[in-house]
């Protein structure tokens, strides 16, 4: 099939890999019975993405039928409750896809990007206008060539909580693609329909087609061909593509800033979501906000290992499930876009690379990606460190900081060779961090990297000389706004990464724990320390202005109030 103009989404279907075993044999064999096969691939018409609204829908407000571009954006899920469940975002952004073709950069099609709310256009003569769902071969959303959406707008119809039971998901988005998740419990056709928005408009149906779920019901679809810094509202709708009957929760997204903007941006993020602090008032928090760009996670998004353990693909799900089904938790993944990694809870405590069984380490992976909307990496499907950029204002490198280690190398010399991230990894951070054009350059970093006077010896520290590398580049290179995010401490705050010497001038945020034990003061050295936060469920909130270079932090509660004593701004 020829690649059209400006719409490419990719259905990755299942995670990668399915029903793993339960050994701890390192060298195990892995299981062949996957849940699915390679991602599959599907490209869209031009009028697929760029077509607006008809003139069906005029003369349906005329007839008294709700006015489809008159809706707020801002509020999601008007006119349907959402079983308790909270509703609100913003935002998300990213970098391209490895190997994911952009319709909208490699055609020379030109098709109407805004065309008014009661233009329409004509369908042709040789495609019926309602196509039977079960009509193989057909699709409304796709192979008419025309959108035809009489009625865009999904607030209305009925929220099918028990067809989408963990909700909705966007995340790592760019300025021109994000991807969308959801997970389907049913037999229906599902169709997943992008309104960009402009204010309480609708702009215009950026996408409206079939998606596939996998056979566990997961959809991960990713859209490209969508313009820069837009607002978008989206949901899985069930029933006929023409004639949707119901609907997941609605999610809100936005693309980055164009490639050459330095407009500041804001967004938030947290660490350690145990499954104990449902239903993650937190997050709830974080989530009924509307001026976010995106949102955060930086590891321990479960606990597998809270209750029995999971080992198998089954028992991974179920502590998914057990958590992403929670209000706090379903409120916040649809508000803004998101970025995310993991950390060790997500296959269990202080896992080891080196010695756990290779099937229980698959199957953890596997449902980390069956659970997201991050996308795998077309030469490389399982790894998880990437990089996205806002414009000229921000790149987020998101690493993996224990999928890679080897623990056997663990010196606290830095003169010994030691392995924290693979050296791919290395060398990839060192070459983007010292190529980004941004004004700030934040890395997701699950553990910290601060020489905490105290700590122990599961974090860079332990591995002192790739804790050197990485710092002496940054330090050596003059690599300004560099900031550090983490977690997995359970406290939060701000600080230097040494308290004297040349890596003084490098810091990092330690965010949360959204959801886990609430430890007390850890020792630190004060000078070091300029917020600490201790004994609260928190996230923690980013004001990036590029044309000053400050960075303003705040720590907010689950009751929406800034933590006593925890701002704090820098001007890099």
């Amino acid at each position: 099939m020829k690649l059209t103009r400006r719409t490419f989404i990719k259905i990755a279907g299942a995670a990668g890999v399915a029903g793993c075993g339960t050994g701890e044999d390192p060298d195990a064999e892995l299981p062949t019975d996957y849940d699915s096969g390679p991602d599959e691939t599907f490209d869209a018409s031009p009028e697929d993405l760029d077509a607006a609204i008809d003139k069906d829908a005029a003369e349906a407000v005329d007839a008294g039928a709700p006015d489809a571009g008159s809706l707020d954006a801002g509020s999601l899920d008007s006119g349907a409750p959402d079983s308790g469940a909270l509703d609100s975002g913003a935002p998300d952004s990213g970098a391209p896809d490895a190997g994911a073709l952009d319709a909208g950069r490699d055609a020379g099609i030109e098709v109407p990007r805004d065309v008014p709310r009661d233009v329409g256009f004509d369908v042709p003569r040789d495609v019926p206008r309602d196509v039977p769902r079960d009509v193989p071969g057909v699709d409304a959303g796709r192979d008419s060539g025309v959108i035809t959406v009489p009625h865009p707008d999904f607030r209305g119809l009925p929220e099918r909580l028990p067809q989408f039971p963990l909700g909705v998901m966007a995340g790592d988005a760019t300025d021109t693609s994000v991807m969308f998740w959801t997970k389907h419990d049913g037999d229906s056709a599902v169709t997943l329909r992008v309104l960009e928005m402009d204010g309480s408009r609708i702009a215009a149906v950026r996408f409206n087609g079939r998606v596939t779920p996998s056979g566990a019901g997961f959809v991960r679809a990713i859209v490209s061909g969508l313009r820069p810094n837009k607002q978008h509202l989206y949901a899985f709708l069930v029933g006929p593509a023409s004639a949707p009957t119901g609907r997941s929760s609605v999610g809100r997204v936005q693309t980055a800033i164009a490639a050459d903007s330095l407009s500041p941006i804001v967004f938030a993020g947290t660490s350690c979501t145990n499954q104990s602090a449902r239903p993650y008032p937190v997050l709830a928090d974080a989530g009924s906000r509307t001026d976010l760009d995106f949102f955060i996670h930086a590891g321990d998004h479960i606990y597998a290992d809270y209750g029995d353990n999971a080992v198998t693909l089954p028992e991974y799900r179920a502590k998914y499930s057990a958590s992403w089904s929670a209000s706090g938790m379903r409120a916040l993944h649809r508000s803004t876009g998101q970025y995310l990694t993991w950390d060790d809870h997500e296959v269990f405590n202080n896992w080891n690379p080196e010695t756990t069984s290779r099937a229980r380490v698959a199957a953890a992976r596997a449902a980390f990606f069956e659970h997201r909307a991050t996308r795998r990496n077309a030469s490389d499907p399982d790894r998880i460190w990437r990089s996205f950029r806002w414009g000229r204002t921000a790149e987020v490198f998101v690493l993996d900081c224990r999928g890679e280690r080897r623990p056997s190398t663990r010196s606290e010399n830095p003169a010994r060779s030691s392995t924290y991230i693979s050296r791919a990894q290395m060398d990839w951070l060192k070459s983007g961090l010292r190529s980004s054009p941004c004004v700030f350059k934040f890395i997701v970093n699950s553990v910290p990297i601060v020489d905490r006077a105290g700590g122990d010896s599961d974090n860079w520290n332990g591995y002192a000389s790739q804790r050197r590398e990485i710092l002496n580049h940054i330090a050596n290179n003059r690599l300004r706004g560099v900031v550090w995010l983490s977690g997995d401490v359970h406290f939060g705050g701000v600080c230097q990464v040494e308290d004297t010497g040349p890596w003084s001038g490098i810091w990092e945020v330690i965010m949360g724990p959204g959801g886990s034990n609430r430890d007390g003061r850890p020792v630190v050295r004060a000078s070091q320390w300029p917020v600490m936060v201790y004994g609260v469920h928190n996230y923690t909130l980013f004001h990036a202005d590029p044309v000053s270079r400050t960075l303003t932090v705040d720590f907010i509660n689950g009751s929406g109030g800034r933590i006593p004593g925890s701002r704090w701004s820098h001007t890099f």
